[in-house]
């Protein structure tokens, strides 16, 4: 599994969406969220990978008004055994 971590101290904060695709530069649609409701804690661990390959993820930050921001940078992991 692999742990993501955020950071956002904007006070009308409501939680932050996390998306995965499988190449860094991937189109839009090949970006899946991976969390059904708003995630609200600051780490996400993503069980549904397989060991060896390369993942890419973005955060988005959503606010009490359902206002998302744009996409933050493209972090990558590579599962290890």
């Amino acid at each position: 599994s692999l742990a993501v971590l955020a950071s956002n101290a904007e006070p009308d904060l409501a939680g932050y969406n996390i998306y995965r695709a499988e190449e860094e530069n991937a189109s839009a649609e090949k970006w899946i969220k991976l969390n059904p409701k708003l995630h609200t804690p600051t780490t996400f661990r993503d069980d549904r990978v397989m060991v060896g390959k390369q993942y890419f993820y973005r955060l988005t930050a959503v606010d009490v008004f359902g206002n998302e921001s744009a996409r933050s940078d493209t972090v990558s992991e590579t599962v290890n055994p």
